[in-house]
């Protein structure tokens, strides 16, 4: 009877030595089953996010544009091309853009800005940015616009004023506009008709000429219009 007691006893023992065992072979192979897993992802991490000095340097210079991008404009390449109209703004878009550069003039017509454009470009005065604001004066026909728009081709915007003056042009001028630029990718209608609404409060007797709210206004509608391209 001694004897079998013993047996058992150390049959319990060696139970429990294997038992032991095999709970810590399972816990040390899950465990370096979990540290592979890790090695794994960290290495697939560290390739897919490594990147050689020529890729990282492409990456900044791809940043950099973009913040410069969407920065608010100085006035840097920016030229307007305008009337009597433009004339009175031009002080309160330079506040706005100091480095702009505006060649206003009374009673210009669209039929002489096509001349204009050359001449500033032979003088280095044509930015890649370009605003134009004529037709307070007289109309002009669609020919005259799309030829205009199509030596502006290579500019990386152009922006088309719409006219508010109280003459029988108004609508043919503001219609022309519309239809032509449509026409190219480069430009686009900056509504000066459509904005200046019921606002009666911004213009002197004549309609069309600005006091110094409308004026501000005005050019806010314009560094709008560069922003949106």
């Amino acid at each position: 009877m001694k004897k079998r007691k013993t047996w058992m006893y150390w049959g319990l023992v060696l139970l429990i030595s294997i038992l032991g065992y095999l709970a810590f072979h399972n816990q040390a192979s899950s465990k370096g089953e979990l540290e592979k897993a890790d090695r794994r992802s960290f290495e697939t991490f560290e390739n897919s996010s490594s990147l050689t000095p020529s890729e990282v340097k492409e990456d900044m210079s791809s940043l950099k544009a973009d913040i410069a991008e969407s920065s608010s404009i100085d006035g840097q390449g920016v030229t307007v091309i305008g009337d009597s109209v433009m004339v009175g703004v031009e002080p309160y878009l330079k506040e706005k853009l100091p480095k702009v550069t505006v060649d206003g003039k009374v009673g210009r017509q669209m039929s002489q800005a096509g001349k204009l454009i050359q001449q500033l470009s032979a003088e280095g005065k044509l930015g890649d940015r370009i605003i134009i604001e004529l037709g307070t004066n007289g109309p002009f026909s669609k020919d005259q616009l799309r030829n205009l728009l199509t030596s502006l081709s290579e500019a990386k915007q152009v922006l088309v004023v719409t006219t508010r003056v109280p003459k029988r042009w108004q609508d043919t001028v503001n219609a022309n506009i519309k239809d032509v630029v449509n026409e190219f990718d480069n430009a686009r209608v900056v509504d000066w008709y459509a904005a200046s609404e019921g606002k009666d409060e911004f213009f002197y007797k004549d309609g069309v000429h600005l006091k110094p709210d409308g004026s501000r206004f005005y050019a806010s509608l314009l560094v709008q219009g560069l922003q949106e391209h």
